[in-house]
């Protein structure tokens, strides 16, 4: 896998490896989360402006989390350390980032592996877009709550997150079912992280998960979202 480090990375090669799969793979000097973070800074603000993650922070470094220790409508609460199932970043929000990055700090031991999924590989005919383009699905977020559909106008993103969308009938109920069926049946990439390595995903195309985890592994990881 290629490595592009950041003071090679001109906007040009960062548009080409997210245009041809959706995500690129680079890397960063040294490991401290003050020098991830502001790698992730450099890199994001060639694609856009930051914005606030669950927790209000523009900048964050997130590590595995049991169900009980996790935010009570994360995917964690629900899947706690086990694998953690394709998602779109913020997807309980009315548009979900177009990017996220996340750089890392620490690989852990054991380590957890980052799984990328790009939706549109996953053969839904014009008929199945039309229906997740039509199927309205609750989106929890407290009292924020909304109704959306999964597969945005003109399909522009999938959203897509076990943890925080709710079928509302049949409808959606297929529909979810859907996408996890050809989720699970997909050919997808996995990355084992190294001390530095910095993804860039487009959020609104590529699907990611974890491996499973151990609350004690160390893994941790910076991240910053990207709106462009």
């Amino acid at each position: 896998m290629l490595v592009r480090k950041i003071a090679a990375s001109d906007p040009q090669q960062l548009a080409d490896p997210l245009s041809e799969r959706g995500w690129s793979l680079h890397g960063s000097e040294g490991s401290h989360p003050d020098n991830i973070v502001q790698a992730l800074v450099e890199l994001g603000e060639r694609l856009g402006t930051r914005v606030a993650g669950r927790a209000g922070s523009l900048d964050e470094v997130i590590q595995p989390l049991s169900a009980d220790d996790a935010h009570p409508r994360s995917l964690s609460a629900r899947y706690g350390l086990s694998a953690l199932p394709f998602h779109t970043e913020l997807s309980h929000r009315p548009k979900p980032c177009r990017y996220l990055l996340l750089g890392c700090v620490d690989p852990g031991s054991p380590a957890a592996a980052t799984l990328l999924l790009d939706w549109r590989t996953l053969g839904f005919s014009q008929d199945e877009l039309a229906f997740l383009e039509e199927t309205p699905v609750l989106v929890r977020t407290g009292r924020r709550s909304f109704y959306s559909t999964i597969l945005a106008p003109g399909g522009a993103f999938l959203r897509y997150d076990p943890g925080c969308l709710e079928a509302v009938d049949d409808r959606g109920r297929r529909a979810m079912q859907l996408i996890h069926d050809r989720a699970a049946a997909a050919p997808f990439d996995a990355h084992h992280w190294r001390e530095g390595d910095i993804l860039i995903i487009d959020n609104w195309r590529v699907l990611h998960g974890r491996s499973p985890s151990d609350q004690w592994s160390g893994r941790r990881l910076a991240r910053i979202l990207i709106d462009a």
